[in-house]
């Protein structure tokens, strides 16, 4: 095998301690530098995952720059400013979802992108998991989308009393978390040519149901809906050919596919995807794939410009115009 990637990795909070059993699980990475502002996370984080270069500042750890590539795993308040950095300094960039609270902040990255030509890779991990990938390879046998409706409900009354949430996160929870669901029209659909949205207020201080028709570029049409009130729902998609069905189940982690004159078969998790947090091996495997060889990213991976397309699809689903007052 060829050297493994050195890895920096910026931000050991939750989202970190997903990602880092993936990279030490991978013969492909080495993890050579963990980077934190806040000393006590980056201490653990340095005891359990055994790393020997620590950095308390963007600016050390670029000033030492003995790595391949770099994990930006930051709140996402400062995802963008933090990624626009190492792109701009053409260091091979993995960034978490959402790339930025808002599509001005993704347009940047893309630009940035652009005129550096770094190779820059968004963790939309759902399109990694592995249920997903092999329910929508059956189901594309059977024929074309014809359509997608995609769930992305929850109870946000944790994020409302919860004071480690900002406002402007709590307010923009369709970018910051529903965007998991609510790419996965576009991973199934395509590229969406027109959206049709409506929203009301029913618990929370903004709006909080959202309901949107879609039509794709296909020809295909897709319905997203959204309530961010009451307890229970969850994230899930029913995708149609005109012949078949693939409904998820269990948070994505299985699918069920059925067919006209066939019986019913089921996708669940598989390989590394059972023992690690699901799609993240994939995902980083494309990714540390993409560091060797340049270039960006291919389906079903998301580049920057895939990832601004969801974001955009979102500002027309959710209307954040219409009522944010930004």
């Amino acid at each position: 095998m060829p050297d493994p990637v050195r890895v920096a990795v910026i931000g050991t909070g939750n989202i970190a301690n997903q990602h880092l059993p993936v990279l030490r699980h991978l013969p492909e990475a080495q993890v050579v530098a963990l980077c934190d502002t806040n000393p006590e996370m980056l201490r653990a984080a340095e005891a359990t995952y055994q790393v020997g270069r620590t950095f308390d500042s963007v600016d050390g750890l670029m000033a030492w720059g003995a790595y391949d590539a770099v994990f930006v795993l930051v709140s996402v308040l400062q995802v963008a400013r933090v990624a626009e950095r190492f792109i701009r300094h053409k260091t091979p960039t993995f960034l978490e979802k959402p790339p930025g609270l808002y599509s001005t902040d993704t347009a940047a990255l893309a630009r940035a992108v652009e005129a550096t030509g770094t190779p820059t890779q968004v963790g939309f991990n759902r399109r990694f998991y592995t249920s997903i990938l092999a329910g929508r390879a059956a189901l594309l046998e059977t024929g074309p989308i014809r359509s997608v409706t995609v769930h992305a409900d929850e109870d946000i009354e944790r994020i409302w009393t919860n004071a480690r949430f900002t406002d402007e996160v709590r307010r923009r929870w369709a970018y910051a978390n529903g965007i998991h669901a609510l790419d996965l029209l576009r991973f199934f659909g395509g590229d969406v040519r027109r959206v049709e949205s409506h929203f009301a207020r029913v618990r929370n201080p903004m709006p909080d149901a959202f309901t949107a028709w879609l039509e794709f570029e296909s020809g295909a049409h897709g319905r997203a809906h959204m309530d961010h009130f009451a307890p229970g729902g969850g994230h899930r998609y029913q995708v149609r050919t005109a012949e078949a069905m693939l409904t998820s189940y269990e948070g994505f982690a299985r699918a069920v596919l059925e067919r006209r004159g066939h019986e019913s078969v089921e996708f669940r998790l598989t390989g590394d995807d059972q023992h690690l947090k699901p799609g993240f091996p994939g995902q980083a495997r494309a990714f540390l794939e993409l560091v060797r060889t340049g270039g960006q990213p291919a389906f079903p991976a998301a580049s920057i410009w895939d990832a601004l397309s969801t974001m955009q699809m979102i500002d027309a689903i959710v209307q954040p115009e219409a009522w944010s007052g930004a």
